[in-house]
């Protein structure tokens, strides 16, 4: 494919098995992207799973990002944000973070909150709430603008995985369970 991975892990897995499962997906296929949601646990909780888990991903050439926390990302060494909120977010985190670490966004309503966005210094923008205007949405970005776009898959089974042209394809829920099913997408051997 000519996609590369984007990982979304679980919501709130703990740090020991979530490391087991950044190790398993990362030994069968390579990876680009790895957020780690924020989920409902409390700050102590969330920065050592950052800490748990971002220097052992870092270290096989993949990019760590923090969900919405943009003060975190220099403390704990992440790579950058995934920022969700508002065009007001997007900016505070810019403004914290850039030019050195990544900053990108999701939570994209329109064509119209994608152009405002992507007017922003962004690396990339997600589209994903597993809609099928999704994905011709992340196919019309990435054929119009510079900025990476970002599809998250409702599934290893979405049919736009076949034709999709976004650079980067999110993948959650299912494949922490099974990496190998991620192999066939990404055409390594298992």
């Amino acid at each position: 494919m000519a996609y590369q991975t984007f990982l979304i892990a679980p919501d709130n897995a703990d740090p020991a098995t979530l490391a087991a499962k950044v190790e398993a997906i990362l030994a069968a296929v390579p990876v680009a992207v790895l957020l780690l949601p924020h989920g409902e646990r409390a700050d102590p909780d969330y920065v050592a799973l950052v800490k748990s888990i971002a220097p052992f991903a870092q270290s096989k050439g993949v990019a760590v990002l923090l969900d919405n926390r943009p003060d975190l990302v220099k403390p704990l060494g992440a790579d950058g944000v995934h920022i969700t909120g508002g065009i007001k977010a997007v900016r505070e985190a810019i403004a914290t973070l850039k030019p050195d670490h990544i900053v990108g966004t999701g939570d994209i309503g329109s064509r119209h909150e994608a152009m405002l966005r992507g007017e922003l210094e962004i690396d990339y923008l997600l589209f994903g709430d597993r809609e099928q205007s999704d994905a011709e949405m992340a196919d019309w970005w990435a054929e119009t603008f510079e900025v990476p776009s970002v599809y998250l898959a409702a599934s290893i089974e979405d049919p736009a995985l076949t034709t999709i042209g976004s650079e980067f394809v999110a993948f959650e829920g299912a494949v922490w369970d099974a990496p190998k099913s991620l192999c066939r997408l990404t055409g390594v051997s298992s």
